[in-house]
C-alpha cells in the first residue's frame, strides 16, 4: 500500500503509532528517498535544505528505529557488555544512516546532535551516558515516543546481558546498568531488589550480593520489548 506523502503530521502519527519496530523501519525506508529530495544540490554540505524541521524529525526517528531494530546488537563478553556490529562499527546500519544525514543539518540540529552522541555512547557501552542522553537532553516532542521505547529496549537488552555475564553482582552496579537510582540501591531498597528477584535472581543479605539467573529469550520472543517489566514478565513475574 502506498504511503501518504511525508509530512510532519504523517511522521508524528507514524512515530506515535506504537507499530512494531520492523514496520516502522520499512515505512521510514520508503520515505528516505523523499527525504533526500528535500536536500537540494549535489553537495549536502552546501545544498539548500527545504523543510529542515521535517528532515530533523525524519532522520532522528529513523536513527532511533535503527537502534530499536537492533542494527547495533548487544552481546555479553566476560563480565562486560560488548557491542558487535558485523565486524566493524563503521559498517553498522545506524552509523551508515548518520552519513546520509544532510551535513549542514547534522552539524547544527540539536536532535541530530543527540543522535550522534547516543551512537557514540551505545557503541562505547557507556550506560550512564546512554541514560543521560535519553532522559536529560532536549528531544522534540514528536520523537519522544521513540526515545522512551529505546530506553526500555536498552534496559531490556542490558538486563539480559548482565544476567548472562555475572555470577554475582553488587546491587548498586546492577542498578547502574539499568539506569536505576544508585543511592537508593546502596541503601538496599527492597523495591529495587524486587526488580531483580522477580526475574529469578537471588539476593544474599549477608554478602549483599545479587546472584543473577540467566535470562533465556525464546526465538519467538527475540524481538524488541516494551520495557523492563516485559523482560521480567516473560519469566512469569511482574516488576513492582
Amino acid at each position: 500500500m502506498e504511503l501518504p506523502r511525508l509530512t510532519i503530521e504523517q511522521l508524528s502519527k507514524l512515530v506515535a503509532s506504537n507499530s512494531p519496530p520492523s514496520q516502522l523501519f520499512e515505512a521510514l525506508t520508503e520515505y528516505e528517498q523523499e527525504a533526500c529530495l528535500m536536500t537540494e544540490g549535489s553537495g549536502r554540505s552546501e545544498g539548500a535544505i527545504s523543510n529542515p524541521e521535517l528532515l530533523s524529525l525524519f532522520y532522528s526517528s529513523f536513527f532511533l528505529v535503527h537502534l530499536l531494530t537492533d542494527q547495533m546488537s548487544v552481546t555479553p563478553h566476560g563480565a562486560y557488555t560488548m557491542i558487535t556490529i558485523l565486524t566493524d562499527p563503521n559498517r553498522s546500519e545506524a552509523h551508515a544512516l548518520t552519513k546520509r544525514m544532510p551535513t549542514k543539518l547534522k552539524h547544527e540540529d540539536p536532535s541530530l546532535q543527540n543522535c550522534l552522541a547516543l551512537l557514540r555512547a551505545v557503541w562505547q557501552t557507556e550506560h550512564g551516558q546512554v541514560y543521560r542522553i535519553l532522559r536529560e537532553l532536549p528531544w522534540p516532542e514528536a520523537v519522544r515516543p521513540l526515545v522512551q521505547r529505546y530506553e526500555s529496549f536498552f534496559q531490556d537488552k542490558t538486563l539480559i546481558s548482565v544476567s548472562r555475564s555475572y555470577e554475582t553482582i553488587r546491587l548498586s552496579v546492577a542498578a547502574f546498568y539499568l539506569g536505576l537510582d544508585q543511592d537508593t540501591a546502596a541503601q538496599e531498597d527492597p523495591n529495587i531488589i524486587a526488580n531483580f528477584t522477580k526475574c529469578g535472581w537471588k539476593w544474599d543479605p549477608d554478602t549483599k550480593l545479587l546472584h543473577p539467573k540467566p535470562i533465556v529469550v525464546r526465538p519467538a520472543e527475540n524481538q524488541p520489548y516494551n520495557g523492563i517489566r516485559e523482560a521480567m514478565a516473560m519469566l512469569g513475574a511482574r516488576a513492582s
